[in-house]
This record gives C-alpha cells, sequence and structure tokens, in this order.
C-alpha cells in the first residue's frame, strides 16, 4: 500500500486580455525554481526559473514566451501568494545622507495590481499622410533579450521591430511577423527621430506592476520612497 499523497488545491488567475489561468500552488519539488531564480545573475536567467515554475504549476498549459511581462509579474505573484504567504516583511534602507538605518514594512502581496495608464492609449500612430502602424506591447522574452543589449541604439531597433504589429498605407497592410527581419530592419532605421518619438508614446505607457512604500526614518528623520517592481521584487 503506497503513502497517502495530499492533492493541492486549484486557484485561478485572470489575466489583463480576460483569460483565467488555473494554477496549483507551488510546492517542495518546485522550491528549486524559486532559489534559480533568486541566485540568477541575469534578467534571462531569472525569467527561465520562473517560467519553469510557472509552466509546473498549471500543467505547462501556459504560454510564457508571448505573455506580456505584466501579465507574467502578476501572475507570478498570485502564485508565490497561494504558494507561501498572502503579505511578507520586506526590509528597505534608509536612503538619507550616511544614514545606513533599514526599515521593515509589511506589504500586502495580494492586493498589488498591475497599474494600467489612465485613459485609453491609441496603439495606431499616422507616421506620415500615407503610412502609419498599429503598435503591441512587447512580450517578457523580448523585453529581457532587448535589456541585455549594449548599445543604447541597438536596443531601440530590437524594441521597435518587436513592438510593431501592423504597417499600412493606402493600398496594404503587413503583418510585420510576416516581414523578413533584415526588411523590418531596414524600415525601423529609416524612420526619423520624431516618428520614434510619436512610437515611444505608447510604450512609455506599458502597464507595470508596481507598489510604492514611503516611510520616515527613525533614526535620521529622512522622508523615503521605494518602489518594489519586476521580477526579483516579488521572491
Amino acid at each position: 500500500m503506497g503513502l497517502p499523497i495530499q492533492k493541492a488545491p486549484k486557484h485561478r488567475c485572470k489575466l489583463s486580455d480576460g483569460s483565467e489561468v488555473t494554477f496549483r500552488p507551488f510546492l517542495v519539488k518546485e522550491q528549486k525554481y524559486l532559489l534559480l531564480a533568486k541566485e540568477a545573475n541575469s534578467a534571462s536567467d531569472v525569467l527561465d526559473a520562473t517560467k519553469d515554475l510557472i509552466m509546473s504549476v498549471t500543467d505547462n498549459k501556459v504560454n510564457i514566451n508571448n505573455m506580456p511581462m505584466y501579465d507574467l509579474e502578476y501572475l507570478f505573484l498570485k502564485i508565490r501568494c497561494k504558494s507561501i504567504g498572502e503579505s511578507q516583511n520586506i526590509t528597505f534602507r534608509c536612503r538619507g545622507r550616511d544614514c545606513k538605518a533599514t526599515h521593515e514594512e509589511m506589504v500586502e502581496l495580494d492586493k498589488i495590481e498591475i497599474q494600467f495608464p489612465n485613459g485609453k492609449v491609441d496603439n495606431t500612430v499616422q507616421l506620415t499622410e500615407e503610412m502609419g502602424v498599429t503598435l503591441r506591447y512587447p512580450n517578457a522574452r523580448q523585453l529581457v533579450e532587448a535589456d541585455a543589449i549594449e548599445l543604447e541604439g541597438d536596443r531601440l531597433v530590437y524594441l521597435l521591430k518587436h513592438g510593431i504589429h501592423t504597417i499600412f498605407d493606402a493600398e496594404s497592410v503587413y503583418d510585420t511577423d510576416d516581414i523578413q527581419d533584415a526588411e523590418l530592419t531596414e524600415f525601423v532605421e529609416s524612420l526619423s527621430m520624431p516618428q520614434v518619438e510619436k512610437l515611444n508614446g505608447f510604450f512609455e505607457n506599458i502597464p507595470t506592476l508596481r507598489h510604492t512604500v514611503e516611510w520616515d526614518c527613525s533614526v535620521c528623520s529622512n522622508a523615503n520612497k521605494a518602489t518594489l517592481e519586476g521580477l526579483q521584487s516579488f521572491f
């Protein structure tokens, strides 16, 4: 007769597009993924470890690579809350000059939500009278790969290539997924700086998972503000 094995409860998380993901809390066998993420030296390694953990607890039913970063962070946070606890004591360091004091704050992780821009952000940008583009937010993998690009100009080209969804003129609409990489690179590099500024208006309004903590230092009385954002803030 085999040992009794307890069955993990199932939970649901609704993503920004309205779809639902069913998951279970992570177990001892998945702790290795959390440790790998904590000890990772690069954003790519953090993403890979987080991806492995999420795939394990969702029975491989989530396409992590195509998920926006803010949805990935939100889903991970919900999994973490159901697995470890819905609140966590986090230690912050005072930013006052020559002050080394620390402050501990109880953060209610289950109440942190995705912050969307105020008002609807138009994803259609008219570049000239005849030509324009529609835009989409880069997914988690693309953002991580962009962070690894050292030259700012190359990073900008990469993000624009993956952020442009379609290119249209009076006669046709071109889906960038069907365009050769070299041709798409040439298109992006031909944009003027005023046109790039128009595109940046969309990307500057990417939804984010963020939580701000404010406190007055008990040692130097400095008014502090710290922001939690990014996967590693919520381990």
